[in-house]
């Protein structure tokens, strides 16, 4: 369950906080909630048109008049919403967005500490910014720096020869920096070609539990600022990911793979070594790409396939 970051959250304080004109009765917040699991005393948000990059998922037939059997609720919702029930309403241009800013303000589920655990292991050479945090059992590699307000949990490594930008989050059992995979067949024997380069991660990416980020043979694997990496994920060696990319579970990008920005990589996907991908690009479920494609390209299939070039019609603005 959520809970209050302060003593007292009232409705009118976090109307203040989005800026948005509240007239009704003032009341105290004590959690969130969902549509589907209200409860009293909680701050929710509805939007007939809920848009998850490309799918619209339709609300309209949510009966709102059900919600007014609890007590002391509001809702975070468009102007149109109003004439619709009688529970107090926050307006808001964008519900979903001004929902999450609410619950990052007020409300806590996890709170990071800052400081480093005593189990963790730091290595020389480490620059380490303001107000970070390094969860129990981590290593930090020699040369690492890692900026302000960053926060990895437990269990991960990152090894020499990285750098992770400011507000960027790691979660447990990742590991980033490690050797590329790739081999020369000599005739009796492998030669493994060591990673000698280097990993910049930049600021306010997310990087979920149990991926794999590979040091850069020679000169760099990027991931730009704002991208946001589901778990089980894995990023092979010189690649690089543009800002604001979205990338689900079970993602596999391989070596030296160029993915724009704005782009939605959806779960189990596979991008073929050396492939690049346009900006604002939509990659389908389980699809595997094997060419590259141009922007503004939805992508499906295995092999995939372009079926249209709409979805910058859904995507960031």
């Amino acid at each position: 369950m959520y809970k209050k970051k302060n003593n007292s959250v009232s409705v009118k304080k976090i109307a203040e906080f989005l800026e948005s004109d509240y007239n009704n009765e003032d009341f105290e917040i004590d959690t969130i909630s969902s549509l589907n699991n209200v409860k009293d005393h909680s701050i929710l948000f509805y939007t007939d048109i809920i848009n998850f990059k490309f799918k619209l998922f339709d609300n309209t037939e949510y009966d709102l008049n059900q919600l007014e059997k609890f007590k002391n609720i509001v809702l975070i919702a468009s102007e149109e919403i109003k004439t619709r029930t009688n529970i107090p309403i926050i307006i808001s241009k964008n519900p979903r967005l001004d929902f999450q800013r609410v619950v990052m303000e007020f409300f806590s589920d996890e709170e990071f500490k800052t400081g480093i655990h005593k189990t963790a292991i730091i290595e020389e050479n480490v620059i380490i910014g303001k107000d970070v945090y390094i969860g129990s059992n981590c290593y930090i590699g020699n040369g690492v720096e890692i900026g302000d307000k960053a926060k990895i949990l437990q269990n991960t490594c990152v090894y020499g020869r990285t750098k992770i930008g400011q507000g960027t989050i790691i979660k447990s059992n990742t590991t980033i920096g490690s050797e590329g995979f790739s081999f020369s067949f000599t005739g009796d024997a492998f030669f493994h070609f060591p990673s000698l380069g280097s990993i910049v991660i930049g600021k306010n990416v997310w990087i979920g539990s149990n991926c794999t980020v590979e040091k850069s043979q020679i000169d760099q694997t990027i991931i730009e600022d704002h991208v946001k990496i589901d778990d089980l994920v894995h990023v092979g060696h010189n690649s690089t990911i543009k800002k604001y990319t979205q990338i689900a579970a079970g993602v596999v990008i391989s070596g030296r793979v160029k993915v724009g920005k704005g782009c939605w990589l959806a779960p189990n996907s596979v991008i073929d070594n050396g492939c690049e991908i346009g900006d604002d690009c939509l990659v389908g479920t389980s699809s595997l790409v094997r060419s590259n494609f141009p922007e503004n390209s939805v992508i499906v299939g295995s092999p995939a396939k372009l079926l249209k070039k709409t979805f910058k019609d859904y995507n960031r603005k």
